[in-house]
This record gives C-alpha cells, sequence and structure tokens, in this order.
C-alpha cells in the first residue's frame, strides 16, 4: 500500500538480510564521494577566481551610482554571476526607489487618518480596513449615501464648516456599521438614517439642534424640548405664588403690616441685654468680649433630634452625636440668640424696606433702568452676632443658573459666631466684603422689582435676614409640602434628591452649604414641577 508513492525508497533498509521481494525501503549501497584535499594553492586559486571579478562588478556598480541623480538610498540586492567561469557571488544592484507603504493599522470603525482624504466631494474609505462585519464595497455605498444628505443638510452653514459633512458622515457611518450584525441589517439602518437625516430641519448655525450624528441631534432636540417645557414664564408659575392671606400661616412677614414699614433700626446691637441662649436654652446677657475665653460656656447639640428604634423602645436622637434627647451638648461654644419671628424686635436693629419703596427710592436717585426680571432665586446665609442672626451673604441667581449677584455683607455690630457648619462662611471671609446690609440690598434690588417673583426654600428667613417686604413669593417647601402639614417643612436636599435625583448638602459638616447651589436647585425643582403639571394636564 505504500510502495506506489515511494516515500520510503530513499531510506536504506533498517535489516541487512532482508530478504523480502518488494520491500518499502532501498538496497542500494551509497555512493562514496572522495573529498578534495584543501592545499594552500587550492585555495589561493579560488580566492583569485572570486575576487577579481567581484572587484570589477563594485567599480561598474559605484559609477553606475554616481551618473543617477535620482536614485533611492534604499537598494535591492540581487545575485550577479561572474563571468570567466567563476562561482556565483550577490553583489548590489542599481539603486532604484522604493515606493512609501500604506497604513495598515487603520480599524474598520475609526477614522483616525480622515484628514488625509479629501474635504470636497464624496469621501473615501481606507482601501485597507480590518475586522469590517461588511464588504468594503458596499460601505463606500452606505458612506456616499449618508454624505449626500449631510451635504444638502449643511447647504445654508458657513463654508468654513465644509469638513463638518464628512466628519459626520464618517462618524455615522462607523457607528451603522458596528451596530449591524450583517450586511442586510446595515443597509438598513443606512436607509433609515439617510431618511432621519433628510428629515432634519435646515440648521442656519453651528449649535442648531439638527447638526450632528442622528445620536447627538436627538440629545440635542430633546435638551431644547426639555428646556421649552421647563421655562419659567410668569404665566406658568404664578399659581404657585403664596397668597397674602397665608402668609401669616406660613409665618412670613406681613409686607403691608404699617409696624414693619414705620420701623427705623434704632437699636443696631443687643450689647448688654437679657436674652435666652437659642442654643441650650439657658439665660446670658449679650457680650462680644473676652470670646475665646467663653468658649465651652454653652454646650449644644448642632444636630437634630429624630426618632429610632433602640434596643426595641422608641427614642428620640440627635443626629450629631446619637444621644438620647435631654443628653449634656456634644459641642461648646458661646450663647447666641435670635429674634426668630419677632418682626418688630427685627425692624429695630434694622430697618425693614419693601421693593416696592426700594423701586421708589431709585426711580427718586435717578436710576430708572429697568433691571428687574421676572423670576429669580435667591439663598441667604446668616451667622450670629450681638444683633441676632445676621445676613452675611446673599446670593441671587437666573431662570438658568446664572449668579447675578453674590456678595458678602459687612457686619456694623461684633460677631459672635460665623457659623461654618451651616453658613459655609469661614474665618476671615468677612473681612473682605464691603457693603452692609443696607447696600446689599439695594445691589439685590436692581434685580427684584415689585412683580418680580421670588424662587426660595424657606424664604421667610431670608426675607427676615435681609429685612425685605416683598409679595410676589414661591417657596418650595410649600410647592413640595410635608406630610404633616404646616409649619412642618421636608429638607431642600431631601426634595431635590427625589425629584431631581442628586444630593446637595452632602459635606455639610467640612464646607456648608453653598447658596448659590441652593438658590439654584430651587429653581431646578420648580421647573421639574412645571413640566409634571404640563404633562398631567395633556393626559386630562
Amino acid at each position: 500500500m505504500f510502495k506506489s508513492l515511494g516515500l520510503f525508497e530513499p531510506h536504506p533498509c533498517p535489516d541487512p538480510d532482508c530478504k523480502r521481494v518488494r520491500c518499502i525501503f532501498t538496497h542500494r549501497q551509497p555512493v562514496v564521494v572522495r573529498k578534495v584535499s584543501d592545499t594552500p594553492k587550492r585555495r589561493e586559486s579560488t580566492v583569485h577566481e572570486i575576487v577579481s571579478p567581484v572587484k570589477k562588478l563594485k567599480a561598474a556598480t559605484a559609477a553606475t551610482v554616481r551618473d543617477t541623480p535620482t536614485a533611492s538610498k534604499v537598494t535591492a540586492r540581487s545575485p550577479v554571476k561572474a563571468t570567466g567561469g567563476g562561482p556565483s557571488v550577490t553583489v548590489p544592484s542599481q539603486a532604484r526607489p522604493v515606493p512609501p507603504s500604506r497604513p495598515t493599522n487603520i480599524n474598520s470603525n475609526s477614522y483616525t487618518n480622515a484628514g488625509a482624504w479629501s474635504s470636497t466631494g464624496v469621501p473615501k474609505l481606507p482601501i485597507n480596513l480590518r475586522n469590517s462585519p461588511q464588504p468594503y464595497a458596499d460601505r463606500q455605498k452606505g458612506l456616499t449615501t449618508l454624505y449626500t444628505q449631510y451635504a444638502k443638510l449643511y447647504s445654508k452653514l458657513p463654508a468654513s464648516s465644509s469638513q463638518l459633512a464628512h466628519d459626520h458622515t464618517f462618524a455615522e457611518e462607523a457607528s451603522v456599521s458596528a451596530s449591524s450584525p450583517n450586511l442586510r441589517a446595515y443597509k438598513t439602518a443606512i436607509h433609515h438614517a439617510a431618511v432621519s437625516i433628510s428629515r432634519r430641519p435646515i440648521p442656519d448655525s453651528l449649535d442648531h439642534p439638527s447638526t450632528g450624528t442622528i445620536k447627538a441631534s436627538r440629545a440635542a432636540h430633546e435638551k431644547v424640548q426639555l428646556e421649552a417645557a421647563s421655562r419659567l414664564t410668569r404665566s406658568s408659575i404664578e399659581k404657585y405664588c403664596l397668597p397674602l392671606d397665608q402668609f401669616s400661616l406660613w409665618r412670613y412677614p406681613d409686607p403691608n403690616d404699617p409696624a414693619l414699614l414705620q420701623s427705623k433700626g434704632e437699636i443696631p446691637s443687643a450689647e448688654g441685654e437679657t436674652h435666652t441662649c437659642s442654643r441650650c436654652a439657658m439665660g446670658f446677657i449679650v457680650s462680644a468680649e473676652k470670646l475665646q475665653e467663653r468658649l465651652g460656656e454653652c454646650k449644644f447639640h448642632h444636630g437634630r433630634v429624630a426618632p429610632e428604634r433602640v434596643e426595641g423602645k422608641r427614642k428620640w436622637i440627635y443626629s450629631c452625636c446619637k444621644k438620647e434627647r435631654g443628653e449634656v451638648g456634644c459641642e461648646d461654644g458661646v450663647h447666641v440668640f435670635s429674634e426668630k419671628e419677632d418682626d418688630v424686635a427685627l425692624g429695630r436693629r434694622v430697618a425693614w424696606k419693601s421693593s416696592k419703596a426700594l423701586a421708589e427710592d431709585r426711580a427718586i436717585g435717578g436710576d430708572v433702568a429697568k433691571m428687574s426680571v421676572d423670576v429669580l432665586g435667591m439663598d441667604c446665609e446668616m451667622i450670629n452676632t450681638t444683633a441676632g442672626l445676621s445676613l452675611a451673604r446673599v446670593t441671587i441667581v437666573d431662570e438658568n443658573g446664572g449668579v447675578l449677584l453674590d456678595e458678602l455683607v459687612r457686619q456694623t455690630v461684633p460677631i459672635l459666631d460665623i457659623n461654618t457648619r451651616f453658613s459655609g462662611i469661614k474665618v476671615g471671609d468677612l473681612d473682605k466684603a464691603i457693603m452692609d446690609l443696607n447696600s446689599v440690598r439695594a445691589a439685590a434690588s436692581l434685580f427684584i422689582g415689585p412683580e418680580t417673583i421670588i424662587v426660595g426654600h424657606g424664604l421667610e428667613n431670608d426675607l427676615r435676614a435681609l429685612r425685605l417686604l416683598h409679595e410676589k413669593i414661591i417657596d418650595t417647601a410649600i410647592v413640595f409640602p410635608h406630610d404633616k402639614g404646616p409649619p412642618f417643612r421636608r429638607a431642600l436636599r431631601d426634595i431635590v434628591k427625589e425629584k431631581l435625583g442628586y444630593f446637595i448638602q452632602d459635606r455639610t459638616a467640612d464646607l456648608g452649604h453653598s447658596s448659590a447651589v441652593d438658590a439654584t436647585c430651587t429653581l431646578d425643582i420648580l421647573k421639574w414641577k412645571v413640566r409634571e403639571d404640563k404633562q398631567d394636564a395633556s393626559l386630562m
């Protein structure tokens, strides 16, 4: 069975006494070749026969290279047979230019060398696509189809954006190719993509939502629609304003109270007066002397108390130290006080002003420029002074979160506690403040007119700190009410987490609140409320 192939014929039979008639191995004796002795004369003759023609060929080659001005530095080597019966030797051949090699490391779904291709006319795919799930010809056809639609779409854009159609064509085709498991799916996806591009509105600027790939354009259009649905116009949010007859229910200062309108701020500081500490509920005499030595006279809990189940029993526990209600405070400080909701007493420290009166003062002073806006967000930060809770910072933002006013307030009375944990203001920050409360309030009136709608969370505290009487109020603590009703209120961070899905005020112990972030968040959750109400109305 092996004889016909003769696979074992070249090999001698391993059995020296083999008598088989049809042995698969050979039985021929190997031919012995006698080695020629390598004498010195023989070696000298051989070397002369080889070297002589090689020298002649080298000289001829050098002359040829000198006479050729365009010869490449890269030379090829080819065997040349020497004349005169000598042996074959390898010598350098005539120099020839070597063409540059094409790039071979181009992925089928990324066009890193797109700049090498023409930016005018139909773009071309690189010819050496690797790992491409579709044939080259079909991909080039799909690229041409997409480019035709992109070129029509961008026909009104500036000439400087001519490369835009190429870039978006390559990106769209690569996305379609990567997401198509076979050729049929690829062709269908290209067709749908071309139809989608052809139905877009013609853009007239580079930031138009119709520019970009299908995914990018869809996201841009959704953003525009979301912004349109969330637009805070006067007509869309006036229904959320707090009615005047509910100001007392939610403990807001009455903007029409004559006692407040006639306040003069005749007693700016309470030094020497006896008050009850708002932290430890102990009586003390207000004084700003020897504050460092007095540190520790007040032991208090800065956290809130809430019910918890401990060992099967319901107990009220402080969030700051997990101690039970009634235990000694976990933090040392000095005694501080607050006039709270005694608006008449607050008017004796700093006089109240209504937004209408501020607008009239501007008109009398010759400042008639209308800068007030329809809707804005406001947040204030307070510190403890000898006048009680005093305004330390006011931040006003517009509908889009742009900061209109962010100013620190210069204090005119001694500071007892800067309250960094909650105010976010550090020791020394107020040294850079320029304007006092009256000046900051006048600056705020540039944006707050009598008809301006102020949005905030727990705005009654901000209005009292600013000593501002205003009627158009939207309090997000009222728009998103507590389950127990007034006067209970939900925390802003809880509402933002529930409605918007992100966290704020999560580093209170280190940095305090950011008034700009808080003011912006109140506007954002109001936008969410407007969208939800519009959607509910459309379903009815």
